[in-house]
């Protein structure tokens, strides 16, 4: 018996298949490009429009219950770890769930993942860009632009960057963010230096303060901050070395995103004030931006507003690959028909793409027709996208944390790993609960019936699949990484 170098193993796995026309471009990425794609989570997409609601439901309290999700995010960030050093499959939750409590688990999870990732970066964010951008060009250009135009515009972007190639794709939401993110900080500092209202105050970490608001409520929201940051694990198949690159990228965007959210949380809670940000935030969509005029001069405001929607632009670019690459990995699995196997010239699943296109366009349209027949204000299409896909992708990381206390009580897991699990699973299940109780009694709520809706019917999927189907995940060499050493 001969014992073969893993590393060796790996290289010639991934060189076989960079040479097949029918795989993914393999070994293009490096970890900077996997944290390119996991800052699709859309840092200031978060801070700017999630940060209000935060402040709404949690008062001055805040930034104290982002930092609590902030530990939890950390354990479900430690379980993507575990799992991605065992396998580099673009499937994902596919190959994650499906390999550790079985196929039918796995089929469904997927399921509602990738629909989740379909929704957020597809009608969801070009609707909130579109709206956004009109707003934008009418009050400064004085031109009235369709805010459906604009999003159809920024998809034709999206699609000729995700089609040309992944490096490609991923390099241009790094330059998005870099440059996206300067307005922001420049008015955290800004509102920081000068104290907000009533000065620099550690009251905003005291939840038993007057003018703090409810945990459960706001945890939801806090943890929607970080819905995406497991994204580069997609890309598994196309890094140099998935077993490194996806851990360390996983983990490095947990703390930019938690810090940078935490820095703006903070920085906006002092600058509307204490005792007012629950009202002034609250029913100010663009509440970043308020402050960077009120503390740094007006001029800022216009770039923090375009920073915003090109920060969308980006989301809508890392979702499409990790969606694409999910789609890509389930017909390679039998699962979806074969044509979403197909690659372009460029190695990119090209079917897919147009598959996440088309129902962009159905969603926007949708929403433009609604807008034009009732009067219906189209930003309410981005609040119950983003309610809809953002409570799917919960429930999938629910299902990921379930596999990972499967692979604990197994034995096949450090027991260290059920610190990891208990945190992920107290914020996850929080983030959930929190989404039903109550009840919303705005429009939102129509986006929380259809993520269940959308669950029952992908466990129908899965069972079907698994029971019915007798399906098998496939063990071809260039789905899953060699691992450990191959004796032969």
């Amino acid at each position: 018996m001969t014992s073969v170098n893993p590393a060796e193993a790996r290289k010639k796995t991934t060189a076989a298949a960079a040479t097949d026309p029918s795989s993914l471009a393999r070994g293009k990425l490096g970890t900077t490009d996997l944290v390119a794609q996991s800052l699709a989570v859309g840092p200031i997409t978060s801070a700017a429009l999630l940060g209000g609601i935060v402040a709404a439901k949690g008062g001055s309290a805040g930034p104290l219950y982002l930092l609590v999700v902030l530990a939890g995010v950390l354990g479900l960030g430690a379980i993507v770890v575990m799992f991605a050093r065992r396998f580099t499959h673009a499937g994902v939750m596919y190959e994650y769930v499906g390999r550790t409590i079985g196929p039918g688990a796995g089929i469904a999870t997927a399921g509602f993942y990738y629909a989740a990732y379909v929704i957020l970066g597809g009608p969801t964010m070009l609707i909130g860009a579109g709206v956004l951008g009109r707003d934008l060009i009418s009050a400064h250009l004085h031109y009235d632009v369709p805010f459906w135009l604009i999003a159809l515009v920024v998809l034709a972007v999206v699609v000729v960057l995700n089609v040309r190639g992944v490096d490609l794709s991923v390099r241009a939401q790094l330059v998005i963010f870099a440059l996206s993110v300067l307005p922001y900080l420049i008015i955290a500092v800004a509102v920081i230096v000068r104290g907000g209202v009533h000065g620099n105050t550690v009251q905003v970490f005291d939840p038993s303060a007057s003018t703090a608001g409810d945990f459960l409520p706001t945890f939801m929201f806090c943890a929607l901050l970080f819905v995406g940051v497991e994204s580069a694990a997609s890309l598994g198949e196309e890094a140099k070395d998935a077993r490194r690159s996806v851990p360390r990228a996983v983990i490095a965007t947990i703390l930019i995103v938690g810090a940078f959210c935490l820095l703006m949380q903070y920085a906006g809670t002092i600058g509307f004030g204490l005792p007012n940000v629950a009202q002034t935030w609250a029913s100010d969509p663009r509440g970043l931006s308020t402050l960077g005029a009120r503390y740094v001069g007006s001029w800022i405001a216009p770039l923090a507003q375009l920073g915003l929607v090109f920060d969308m632009i980006a989301v809508a670019i890392g979702f499409m690959v990790a969606s694409t690459r999910g789609m890509y990995a389930l017909s390679r699995g039998g699962l979806l028909p074969t044509a979403f196997t197909r690659l372009s010239r460029w190695r990119t699943p090209v079917v897919g793409i147009a598959a996440f296109a088309v129902v962009s366009v159905i969603g926007v349209v949708a929403v433009a027709a609604l807008s034009s027949a009732t009067g219906m204000d189209p930003y309410l299409g981005f609040s119950i996208g983003a309610t809809f896909g953002g409570l799917l992708v919960m429930m999938a990381y629910l299902v990921l944390i379930l596999a990972a206390g499967y692979l604990l009580v197994r034995g096949r897991w450090q027991r260290a790993g059920w610190i990891a699990v208990v945190l992920a699973l107290f914020t996850v299940a929080a983030g959930i609960v929190g989404s039903f109780v109550p009840m919303p009694t705005d429009e939102t709520r129509y986006g929380v019936w259809a993520a269940v809706a959308v669950v029952l019917v992908c466990i129908g999927w899965g069972g079907y699949h698994s029971r019915v189907k007798k399906h098998r995940l496939p063990e071809a060499p260039r789905a899953v990484d060699v691992m450990e050493t191959v004796e032969l």
